[in-house]
């Protein structure tokens, strides 16, 4: 009775202690994912003027044979139509061959499409941004129901691919590399099409996400919500880390050419010993373990960009995963990770500095 008395308060605490480091990785990556968003708003003018170098005299024309092909094909795979046409295909087939999981997908994508063009509608006009389209033509930036026009933030296309991408990913797992690339190519049409700036972009990518995950885990929305926000925080403190890169050169001061260069090593150093923890997993038998090792990754990429803010972003993100890896980890059991995974990292890592070191100051914010 005695020790069962004792171990309940135990439990309790330890309980207790979970739930506040769950809340407070969750807190961390919601204020990174903010902070990326805001430090992203300065590249939105200067992208959408190289975008316009890309073009002809009309906005919507681009030189380029293989950017307007992807902007026009773009601009058909996100809209609507096509979106509500692949929801029809999924529940005929599922239908017609009794497929269950098939027909869960299309009834699924038919509600995630609902949602996610409804909430980005709602929110286009609340915030009321006006398209790239104005830039420079004596119009206020912001108007709030100002209708047509005013209505870029979010990308519509974009939240709702991702959100049927997000969708698909999770009842077909083997095709998500697939329906995400082309989510990713959709949005990448939007920004050369001149019709959205890049943070118009990202939160439509988040919020496509979001949804996307919530849907098909209705019973247990939080912690989807929670997991589909950890999976999108990473790729976006590279993306900010490789783009504050090419947005401003190296500065001069040795602090930031010492900063960039322990960044380099502690990149290199981080792959390196994830390579080991592929080849000899005995060595590393806690997950945390490579929690931190992927935190480290992103520091470095960080410090590469020369950027405190970016290197904070960094920080935040990768504490927080660090955070959730212990909270989730087993010391007696590591988990498997398939060696294209790893080699995939490995090879975003590598390109993710090779663009850092190679395209350093390229897009002036001049």
């Amino acid at each position: 009775m005695m020790n069962g008395t004792s171990d309940r308060p135990a439990s309790e605490s330890s309980t207790l202690m979970t739930v506040y480091v769950s809340m407070l990785s969750f807190i961390l990556c919601c204020v990174a994912l903010v902070l990326t968003l805001i430090r992203l708003l300065e590249f939105d003018f200067p992208l959408t003027r190289y975008v316009r170098s890309l073009n002809d005299l009309h906005i919507d024309h681009l030189r380029h044979p293989w950017l307007a092909w992807l902007s026009d094909v773009g601009d058909q795979v996100g809209g609507s139509e096509f979106l509500l046409c692949v929801s029809a295909l999924l529940l005929a087939v599922g239908y017609a061959f009794k497929l269950k999981v098939w027909k869960t997908a299309g009834w699924e994508t038919l509600i995630v499409h609902a949602v996610a063009g409804a909430g980005s509608t709602a929110l286009k006009h609340i915030v009321g941004r006006a398209r790239p389209k104005f830039m420079h033509v004596g119009v206020s930036e912001f108007s709030p129901f100002a209708g047509n026009g005013w209505d870029s933030f979010p990308s519509g296309h974009t939240t709702c691919s991702f959100a049927i991408a997000t969708v698909l990913a999770v009842r077909f797992p083997k095709l998500r590399w697939v329906v995400f690339g082309i989510a990713l190519a959709i949005s990448a049409s939007r920004l050369f099409r001149g019709s959205h700036f890049l943070t118009d972009i990202i939160a439509g990518a988040v919020l496509g996400v979001l949804i996307g995950a919530v849907i098909p885990h209705r019973q247990h929305w939080r912690r989807a919500l929670a997991t589909a926000l950890y999976a999108v925080t990473p790729p976006l403190t590279v993306l900010l880390a490789v783009i504050t890169a090419i947005g401003h050169p190296l500065s001069e001061e040795w602090t930031a050419k010492a900063s960039t260069e322990a960044g380099l090593l502690l990149a290199w150093v981080a792959l390196l010993i994830l390579l080991l923890m592929k080849v000899r997993p005995a060595l590393f038998p806690i997950r945390a373990t490579r929690a931190v090792i992927l935190a480290l990754i992103g520091l470095g990429l960080g410090m590469c960009s020369g950027s405190v803010w970016v290197t904070t972003v960094a920080l935040l993100t990768g504490f927080a995963h660090w955070l959730r890896a212990g909270r989730q980890g087993r010391p007696d059991e590591p988990p498997h990770f398939p060696w294209y995974r790893e080699a995939a990292l490995g090879l975003g890592l590598l390109l993710s500095l090779y663009t850092m070191l190679e395209l350093r100051g390229a897009l002036p914010l001049g």
